[in-house]
């Protein structure tokens, strides 16, 4: 890890993703972090700042309200992991899909084990088929949740009348689920998808080559941006390549081992606001 901070005037984009990075353990973004990163954005107007998350577009609208960054231009979102990317006005910039023959088979797979949990992410829509799960994506996420009936859900996707953009499979301990989540494995390297772990239960496939740093790659071109003059923060598996496309990739101190082999600076934990400090260090 490098002690070398960045020149503030050769950064022209900020990234960061929110839950364990911008996000404290409270599931909340500190009055501290929150005042620091207004002082920022309103010193540097014409800095990028650009929220990296798992999350569909509805479950970062209080992120963007606290931040103060709901109508501030630049400040576009690649969100989905890297699935869709949005403009400040939440105009889709790109998008990405599944392979319709992925998400059948996926759904053939699953017709077997009825205990297993999984939902899928269309656009804004998180869909799911249990009204448990649903009820605590809307609690603790604010996920624009709706629950669907499966059998009917998969004849539009069939048909081609709705997309998906992401798959994540819940992963628990049972026999079950460690046989289904391998089959998951082995069927998404037949068509070339990317995987992840959001979380240590939240297993997400994405399309092929498309993930948080390809999405990042897509926006900072159509910027013209180059990779030398963004700062990204990131602490899991889902962050790995966003922080392998920036210039200057930081891992907080609660990161896996995975991603601070990445990384060239470690800052605090996000419980010690360690976002905030090293912005603080670098701009003002």
């Amino acid at each position: 890890m490098s002690t070398e901070l960045p020149d503030p005037s050769k950064i022209k984009l900020i990234t960061t993703d929110l839950d364990g990075t911008l996000i404290n353990p409270q599931g909340d973004i500190s009055q501290n972090t929150r005042t620091i990163i207004k002082k920022i954005l309103k010193k540097y107007p014409d800095l990028h700042f650009v929220i990296a998350t798992g999350r569909a577009r509805p479950a970062t609208a209080d992120v963007r309200e606290k931040l103060g960054i709901t109508e501030r231009p630049n400040t576009e979102s690649l969100l989905l992991n890297g699935c869709i990317i949005y403009d400040y006005k939440g105009n889709i910039i790109w998008q990405n899909t599944l392979p319709t023959e992925f998400v059948l088979q996926f759904h053939n797979l699953l017709k077997n084990y009825p205990k297993e949990d999984y939902f899928y992410s269309s656009e804004d829509d998180a869909i799911m088929f249990n009204e448990e799960w649903a009820r605590r994506s809307r609690e603790n996420y604010h996920e624009n949740t709706i629950v669907v009936d499966k059998e009917e859900h998969i004849k539009k996707v069939a048909s081609g009348e709705t997309k998906i953009n992401k798959l994540c499979f819940i992963v628990t301990d049972s026999e079950d689920n460690k046989k289904i989540k391998e089959q998951l494995i082995e069927m998404s390297k037949a068509y070339n998808l990317e995987y992840a772990y959001s979380t240590s239960f939240f297993l997400e496939f994405m399309p092929p080559q498309t993930n948080k740093g390809t999405g990042l790659t897509h926006l900072i071109q159509s910027l013209n941006i180059s990779k030398d003059e963004v700062l990204a923060f990131g602490d899991a598996g889902n962050d790995v390549d966003l922080l392998k496309n920036a210039g200057w990739p930081v891992a907080m101190a609660n990161g896996t081992k995975e991603l601070k082999a990445v990384s060239r600076i470690e800052t605090k934990s996000n419980e010690e606001d360690g976002v905030a400090y090293l912005l603080e260090k670098i701009f003002l």
